[in-house]
């Protein structure tokens, strides 16, 4: 019987040793925070000539690229990056990644009632934190992201030496948990920070 080819049918998985890790995904999450954070700030600072604190957090990292950096990670740390692979890279990315941006957007209106963005009356809205066209982005940069930045991730990883891999993620992990609990207490303490935050943001 003649054998179809889908959009879910995709290469073989890279013949190699490299197992996926949680000290890696640290990594990755860290590196794709403060990435995240860098070209946010650039932008909004050229597009508006002012600075502005693009997270939560105190820290100069945006902890949402940082997940979907895992995500990413999670999802294609062993797919070539091969032509073959495009179309399932796409759908997957615009699938996986649309969810994380609606489920986030859903979390932050219901835990602290308040909305970091909203497309409500936008083309194509899915219940008001994601629409279509922002899937289709999702699917080109997650394409963008198994051709160029998942070998950048593995090649800063692999320049960690061994000795300090775990020490350092430990580091990495603490300084994050710090940094999200006096977060967390001055939101708590200041229930407008966000809100503040928000309205600054639709200024720009």
């Amino acid at each position: 019987m003649k054998k179809y080819k889908t959009i879910l049918n995709y290469d073989n998985l890279q013949k190699t040793d490299k197992k996926r890790s949680i000290l890696d995904a640290v990594y990755v999450f860290s590196i794709c925070s403060i990435l995240g954070f860098i070209v946010e700030t650039i932008f909004v600072y050229i597009s508006s000539g002012v600075y502005s604190n693009r997270g939560m957090l105190y820290g100069p990292y945006c902890p949402i690229y940082g997940f979907g950096g895992v995500i990413l990670y999670f999802l294609f740390c062993n797919l070539k990056p091969s032509k073959a692979n495009i179309p399932y890279a796409f759908l997957v990315s615009a699938v996986f990644m649309g969810a994380f941006e609606l489920l986030s957007g859903i979390f932050l209106k219901n835990i602290f009632n308040v909305e970091m963005w909203n497309y409500d009356s936008m083309f194509l809205e899915i219940m008001d934190y994601t629409t279509v066209p922002i899937l289709i982005g999702w699917g080109i940069l997650g394409t963008i992201y198994i051709f160029f930045l998942q070998p950048l991730l593995h090649k800063i990883i692999e320049m960690i030496p061994k000795t300090m891999l775990k020490r350092l993620a430990i580091l990495i992990i603490f300084v994050y948990l710090i940094d999200f609990g006096l977060s967390v207490r001055h939101i708590i303490l200041d229930p407008d920070f966000l809100r503040k935050m928000v309205t600054l943001e639709a200024k720009l």
